[in-house]
């Protein structure tokens, strides 16, 4: 046997009947056949009991899978010797089939074997082109949503930027007419200081004068009594006789105190 037979020999032994791949934790039915476990268990469902094998249709139990070693080695060599080629676009990566539909609870492309797994076949599924239709109408009620947002938000925009405007033209106005108001109010102080300053001034000159002449005039006077006040201690002190005869003295010095009384007043 040629070795080009032989290797294709040992990649269809190592291939899953389900999943068309190399196999996974392989398992054996009573049947004498193997699956991936995942694959033979979505195939079946998790209830126990017997189910047709796959390939023959045999009943076989769940509960008799028995775990296939030395075809999960094989599996392992042919991988190595074999790896799989890279999936072409357009087909399932895992049963190499185009993807012709749709899943819309997991949001997956799909091939005809997906959809008949265990994983979708509860799921609805629509072709790929009715999806992508229907798809792009979603897309394009958004972009026309999204637009008018952008509409309004450029509105918004513009008129937040002349609001800014107006607010700027208006707080510059007022600091124009505060600095202006304090501007007379300060023109007004210097003005009124001014005037009080010479109000002052002119109070000054005409008032001092009179007090400093009444002070020199009271100053006077307290000199003038002062000489009396010594000459009537000295006067106190003679006899009787010579005190009376100098009555005329007594009434000298009253006119001088009703003199001084009355200065005293106008000051």
């Amino acid at each position: 046997m040629a070795a080009s037979d032989l290797s294709a020999n040992l990649q269809e032994e190592a291939t899953c009947a389900i999943c068309l791949d190399y196999f996974t934790d392989p398992v054996m039915t009573d049947c004498g056949h193997n699956f991936c476990r995942e694959c033979i268990s979505r195939c079946w469902g998790q209830a126990d009991g017997a189910f047709p094998c796959p390939e023959c249709r045999e009943m076989s139990p769940q509960s008799n899978l028995r775990p296939n070693r030395p075809l999960a080695k094989m599996a392992e060599m042919a991988r190595q010797l074999h790896p799989p080629s890279p999936v072409p676009q357009g087909l399932c990566g895992k049963h190499r089939e185009p993807l012709k539909l749709f899943c819309e609870e997991d949001q997956a492309l799909l091939c005809l074997t997906c959809e008949r797994s265990r994983d979708h076949w509860t799921h609805r599924v629509s072709p790929v082109e009715e999806a992508a239709e229907d798809y792009q109408g979603k897309l394009e009620k958004s972009l026309e949503h999204l637009r008018k947002q952008m509409g309004e938000a450029l509105q918004f925009q513009t008129q937040g930027e002349e609001t800014c405007i107006i607010w700027q033209k208006m707080v510059e106005s007022q600091k124009q007419n505060v600095t202006a108001e304090f501007d007379k109010l300060r023109s007004f102080l210097a003005e009124e200081e001014q005037r009080l300053l010479q109000k002052l001034e002119e109070e000054e000159s005409e008032t001092l004068p009179r007090l400093r002449e009444n002070k020199t005039k009271l100053i006077q006077q307290s000199h003038s009594l002062e000489e009396l006040i010594r000459e009537l201690e000295e006067r106190c002190k003679r006899p009787a006789l010579s005190l009376l005869q100098e009555m005329s003295l007594w009434i000298q010095i009253q006119q001088i105190l009703n003199w001084s009384s009355l200065k005293t007043g106008e000051v």
